[in-house]
């Protein structure tokens, strides 16, 4: 294999700064096309390459191209983004992003701290202003936004009064994802002083998070779960001016593009299986708001805290998923086994609550075939009882 590429250009790119090592990779055709083409893990590969580039410069485009790729369907212009794979998993996917930015409006000035590869820091308004203490992230932040980045200690950062601010702390240590607010770095209590001297803002936090651990927090807050894809994967804290419902939760689909606002009200408990089982989804879970939206449509809730409601008819709401109760049996594989057969089933899916069972090994178990009609098997443990219900999921044949 050839590549046209330019030769001796070690020296000359060990001289550029480390950002500026990314800028020149990132507009080099020919490398990226040449990497790109390359299995960097062959060695006559890599001898190849090195013939026209250094291993830096083929390590940063190798890196490039990777990042473009994982944020692919997650940001958007993905394919132009200056970018590594951890600033790509660390990033807010544009859709959140956009979602979020809609509360910093007017000309008031904003930053947005801890801007990371800016896709935050790319929705909010033309004045927003990134700040990082990491420099290679700023210039990243600035070339996918198009805005100006200041690279300093955020918790240096001259904060004027009438300033919102976005925050997005780090939650990553070198091996995992840290949940707690005291691991973020800044923690909770070193951002506190932010907080109190700006009008105010949002943290971005893990979904892990609940109401409980904001019992210190400085000053009023709500506390908003967003579900993305089916997972929910962010917390935010909005503080100040920016927290429109305070004292409350928020519950917000990405897939239902809607957001619903309450406060925790327990629902009714009916073990009785008739009807419909609702399964809340996942945010609406999270903020623990299934009960406050079950309770305004007559739902119950088969057992404490297990998350699922039933109702007799089908209400119809965005917020849950309806499943229609079939049969319910003993939680034994093979009681289970004769109802499908009963039932004319070849292929199901299996849910569960607090580990009851291996949903997988069930589901490979009672699974035959991979076409015909497919019902849905919750697995529950109620008080003392472990109950199979065989469902239909609403509009599966």
């Amino acid at each position: 294999m050839h590549f046209i590429g330019k030769r001796n250009t070690l020296p000359l790119f060990f001289m550029l700064t480390k950002s500026d090592q990314w800028l020149e990779a990132n507009t080099n055709v020919a490398l990226l096309e040449a990497v790109r083409k390359s299995d960097l893990q062959d060695v006559t590969a890599m001898a190849t390459l090195r013939k026209c580039w250094s291993m830096k410069e083929i390590s940063i485009a190798g890196e490039l191209i990777r990042a473009k790729e994982r944020a692919i369907g997650k940001l958007e212009n993905a394919t132009h983004l200056l970018a590594d794979q951890v600033g790509v998993q660390q990033a807010t996917s544009t859709q959140i992003a956009e979602h979020k930015a809609k509360r910093f409006i007017g000309d008031t000035p904003i930053l947005d701290l801890c801007c990371g590869i800016g896709s935050d820091l790319r929705a909010l308004p033309m004045q927003t202003i990134g700040v990082d203490v990491d420099s290679l992230r700023c210039t990243m932040a600035s070339f996918n936004s198009g805005k100006e980045t200041i690279c300093e200690d955020v918790l240096s950062t001259v904060i004027q009064r009438e300033t919102l601010v976005h925050i997005d702390p780090s939650r990553r240590s070198s091996t995992q994802r840290l949940h707690t607010l005291e691991a973020m770095e800044p923690n909770l209590e070193e951002l506190s002083g932010i907080v109190t001297s700006c009008a105010g803002g949002c943290i971005k936090v893990s979904p892990a998070v609940n109401p409980e651990d904001l019992e210190s927090f400085k000053g009023t807050y709500e506390l908003e779960y967003i579900e993305e894809n089916g997972r929910v994967v962010q917390g935010i804290i909005w503080f100040g001016s920016l927290a429109t419902n305070v004292e409350q939760v928020t519950a917000t689909s990405m897939t239902l593009g809607m957001s619903v606002t309450g406060t925790l009200d327990y629902p009714s408990f009916n073990s009785t299986f008739q009807g419909w089982i609702l399964e809340p989804n996942p945010a609406l879970e999270r903020a623990r708001l299934h009960g406050t939206v079950g309770n305004q449509i007559g739902a119950t809730e088969l057992a404490p805290n297990l998350g699922l409601l039933c109702t007799n008819t089908n209400p119809s709401s965005p917020w849950f998923t309806p499943f229609e109760i079939i049969a319910t049996t003993p939680l034994r594989i093979e009681k289970v086994a004769k109802q499908l057969r009963e039932e004319g089933c070849t292929q199901v899916e299996v849910k569960t609550r607090d580990k009851t069972i291996d949903p997988n090994e069930w589901q490979n178990k009672l699974s035959s075939k991979s076409s015909g009609p497919l019902l849905t098997i919750f697995a529950l443990r109620i008080g003392k009882k472990r109950v199979a219900v065989i469902t239909r999921r609403h509009g599966q044949q």
